[in-house]
């Protein structure tokens, strides 16, 4: 029998890298309406006032349990969901007029500005089923973005899908088939290379290996790895299973009810957790060794809903560290340790278990 294949740890960025993206209170409301007249009686807050930046050729994993506004998030960046505040500062070189690079607010852009820096921003989707148009080639489907932005250079755009596909470990024979031709893996595959035709410099990837087996998330995680060493990428990795996020970020935020909770070089954050809510997290994460007697958190009652949050902190109804103040009164997101910020009254004073 094939040994599994093993993931290749995160390569950890210097932190002098500059910052690529910055993402300033971010929010996401979604309107709740009833009735004939469709009144608003309220509004889900999938995003609330998220704060985090990435640099250059680093990968930032963002987790949390589902329906945490993680991906939302992811969307809200780019806007494929349009925010409802904040600020989402880019380094584009399309826009920078003197070949150089430029920081512009993504949520100020017109329309044909915010077309041109989606050159530089890809997507990778979670479901490589739905995210594929079945009635299209491979070939197609490639050279789709390219075509949307006038890049297109006829016979010459079959042999850049051609590379394309090598290089994410398909056939050049692939080309004229159809995606319920191929398997989950080799889809999601189909998709990395879609991302990638525009040469980006930042790829949002939401969940791009929860559908698939174990072993095929090994095989594509490392391809996203090698793919970011040789096209000096970076990565916004959503995901909520904490030991593949481990693997592929340099750093972790931790999303909790549309906030980031905590966020962290992954490598501190797996070690010395701050926040309860990440202790909880990491308690859940299967270990190794089939002797290892886990001390598992079991948070008690359900995710807080967010169109109706709770006072104080969200987190304080599951919480087995809650006082009155995590009732009364909203955490403050704040730096405790160099790079490592946390939204917790008692960070200073809680010793938490990581792995």
């Amino acid at each position: 029998m094939a040994a599994e294949p093993q993931m290749k740890p995160a390569q950890s960025k210097a932190k002098g890298s500059d910052v690529l993206l910055e993402v300033k209170g971010l929010k996401k409301y979604f309107p709740i309406q009833k009735g004939l007249l469709r009144k608003t009686v309220g509004y889900v807050k999938a995003v609330d006032d998220v704060n985090f930046y990435v640099r250059e050729g680093e990968t930032l994993g963002l987790v949390g349990e589902s329906g945490c506004g993680k991906s939302t998030a992811g969307r809200s960046i780019i806007r494929l969901y349009e925010p409802t505040a904040g600020q989402v500062l880019f380094k584009s070189r399309a826009l920078a007029s003197n070949g150089g690079d430029k920081m512009v607010n993504l949520l100020d852009l017109p329309p044909e500005d915010m077309k041109t820096v989606r050159k530089e921003i890809s997507m990778v989707f979670q479901d490589p089923v739905n995210s594929l148009n079945p009635r299209m080639t491979v070939s197609d489907i490639v050279a789709e973005p390219l075509t949307i932005h006038g890049l297109n250079l006829g016979p010459e755009t079959e042999a850049i899908v051609v590379r394309l596909l090598e290089r994410v470990g398909l056939r050049p024979d692939h080309l004229r088939r159809y995606p319920h031709e191929f398997s989950g893996g080799q889809r999601q595959r189909i998709g990395i290379a879609r991302a990638l035709s525009l040469n980006p410099q930042l790829i949002i990837c939401d969940e791009p290996v929860s559908a698939l087996d174990v072993s095929i998330q090994a095989q594509t995680l490392n391809l996203l790895q090698d793919l970011q060493q040789d096209f000096n990428l970076s990565y916004i990795f959503v995901a909520h299973d904490l030991s593949v996020v481990q693997h592929i970020s340099d750093r972790v935020a931790v999303m909790y009810v549309g906030k980031i909770a905590e966020i962290a070089d992954a490598e501190e954050l797996y070690s010395h957790p701050l926040h309860p809510y990440t202790e909880a997290l990491l308690s859940a994460v299967p270990k190794a060794d089939p002797l290892y007697k886990s001390d598992r958190i079991v948070m008690q009652g359900d995710v807080a809903d967010p169109s109706n949050p709770p006072t104080g902190c969200y987190f304080h109804p599951r919480c087995r560290y809650a006082e009155e103040v995590c009732k009364l009164k909203t955490p403050e997101f704040r730096e405790l340790k160099p790079e490592h910020w946390v939204a917790c009254h008692r960070a200073e004073e809680l010793t938490l278990e990581g792995i």
